[in-house]
């Protein structure tokens, strides 16, 4: 899944530097300018510095430097609800379908051990009800019968005072946690409008800048998000994740060099704060993914930073391998087979083989197994054996989902896609070209029917992109046509698509 540009927040100037982190490693980044924050509260003098640091960290959604900043706070003012409040949301990143519902319960406790002692502490009517939207969202239920009341509690918030920025934007953020199967444009929509209206007098509120880019990542609603997108890498310029933000429009608008840009400047950002730390750069994860890819949009070679994180996955297999059976996107090992994946879909150079231990990083072998698949489209029983290997580790990965991705409804409908897909080229591998092309067809419409995605396709090799390329190789170039125009209106400017659709015409 990047040089700083030294413009100071308003916030930064009263309350001193912060430290955050990248979401995609949990490894704590140095001194930071965050933005300006200013929530009117009953904490002391001494909490405050380190209570509006937290909260705007939170608002940039680097939850482990937020937690800290929070966790000071309540160190300076013990009885200070909101600093209590805000640790505990730092448990809850609703956008990534992630809750840590334990470590939430246990920063309350340490408030008060019922619900009831923690409101006595409250010292005003608005801290009560700030503190009342934890309490729904960490309360009793599912999580999505706790999100639902979370969003309600929050509404009431913001009905209470619709001047107040923070409850605006987290109104808004509450909204698009909802959307629990993928986008729901209706409720991003909602929570655009909210932060459209708060932008004008707020143009340096982190919250409102970061969730506006959320709610508008997608290729029909990006041109709107441009704007925020400018603004937020200036506001938080020592952040990587909001650094990275800006290529979330910028990709959906397929402009390459501004993606490659947007993510150089976020790696550069968090690799001087790991040499300040006297780490070395790190060259997986979140930013380098998406740097790559718009790397290779542009017919770039991507050789160098592919085999550079490869060599960080073999050192966490060797020394820090992931303990449970599907790893996710945090480890470097599921990072290099996405980006060694999409290099091969590019280029036509394949991932080389890489041992992975038994019951483990399920996640990565399924991808692994899709290259090989792809590797093998003339090769009827290679891709036989490719597919094999995918639906057993599908099946592995939906076993173990509900245990390790207790919240993602996601993942699971395009790993899917994906076997689907394959079904299509063991067809087409087999010979079997007018079967195969039918089985393409269907598995692009399955696509088009999910939820809009954000950022690099979710199915590295998009079915109607291949659907495509078989077609032209066919000689049906009229079809073929349809098929590429369908795979660019859901990836702007693809190279692969692209050029396929050019090739119709000559």
């Amino acid at each position: 899944m990047k040089a700083i540009i030294a413009l100071a927040g308003a916030f930064l100037a009263t309350a001193g530097p912060a430290q955050a982190q990248q979401h995609h490693d949990g490894e704590p980044a140095a001194q930071m300018r965050v933005g300006t924050v200013t929530l009117e509260n009953e904490g002391n003098a001494a909490a405050q510095p380190h209570f509006q640091r937290g909260l705007a960290l939170l608002h940039n959604f680097e939850y482990s430097a937020a937690a800290e900043a929070f966790r000071a706070a309540q160190q300076a003012d013990p009885d200070f609800a909101l600093a209590y409040w805000g640790e505990a949301m730092t448990y809850n990143h609703p956008l990534w379908a992630e809750q840590d519902l334990v470590e939430a319960r246990a920063a309350l406790s340490r408030l008060g051990a019922t619900p009831e002692v923690r409101a006595a502490k409250a010292r005003s009517a608005r801290e009560l009800q700030w503190l009342g939207t934890v309490e729904a969202l960490f309360g009793e239920g599912t999580k999505a019968e706790r999100d639902r009341a979370y969003a309600e509690s929050v509404r009431l918030l913001f009905d209470a005072d619709p001047s107040d920025v923070d409850a605006r934007a987290f109104r808004a953020l509450s909204l698009m946690g909802l959307a629990h199967g993928g986008r729901d444009t209706g409720l991003y929509m909602q929570a655009a409008a909210l932060l459209e209206e708060a932008l004008p007098a707020n143009p340096d509120h982190p919250g409102v800048l970061h969730y506006m880019i959320h709610a508008y990542d997608d290729p029909a609603h990006a041109p709107l998000g441009e704007r925020a997108a400018r603004r937020y890498s200036v506001v938080v310029a020592d952040a990587g994740h909001a650094q990275h933000m800006v290529s979330h429009i910028y990709l959906a608008l397929g402009r390459w060099p501004e993606v490659e840009a947007a993510n150089v400047q976020a790696m550069n950002v968090v690799n001087r704060q790991r040499t300040a730390r006297g780490q070395p750069p790190g060259h997986c994860g979140h930013f380098a993914e998406w740097l790559t890819y718009a790397l290779m949009q542009q017919g770039r070679s991507v050789a160098d930073l592919v085999e550079a994180c490869r060599g960080e996955a073999l050192s966490e297999l060797s020394h820090r391998p992931d303990s449970t059976a599907l790893a996710t996107w945090r480890s470097r090992v599921v990072s290099w087979s996405d980006m060694a994946l999409r290099q091969g879909i590019e280029t036509g150079q394949w991932p080389a083989a890489i041992a992975l231990p038994d019951g483990k990083y399920e996640l990565a072998r399924f991808t692994l197994a899709y290259a090989r698949l792809l590797a093998s489209t003339s090769d009827a029983g290679g891709a036989a054996k490719a597919l094999a290997e995918m639906k057993r580790s599908r099946a592995v990965i939906a076993a173990a989902a509900p245990r390790e991705w207790p919240h993602d409804q996601q993942t699971l409908p395009w790993i899917d896609r994906a076997v689907g897909q394959g079904e299509a080229v063991v067809l087409l591998a087999g010979g079997r070209k007018d079967e195969g092309i039918e089985a393409l067809r269907k598995a692009a419409a399955a696509e088009a029917a999910l939820p809009v995605p954000f950022g690099p396709p979710v199915l590295q090799k998009p079915s109607a992109e291949l659907l495509g390329e078989v077609l032209l190789e066919a000689g049906r170039k009229a079809e073929a046509t349809q098929a590429f125009r369908m795979a660019l209106a859901a990836t702007p400017n693809r190279r692969l698509a692209r050029e396929g659709l050019e090739a119709t015409i000559r």
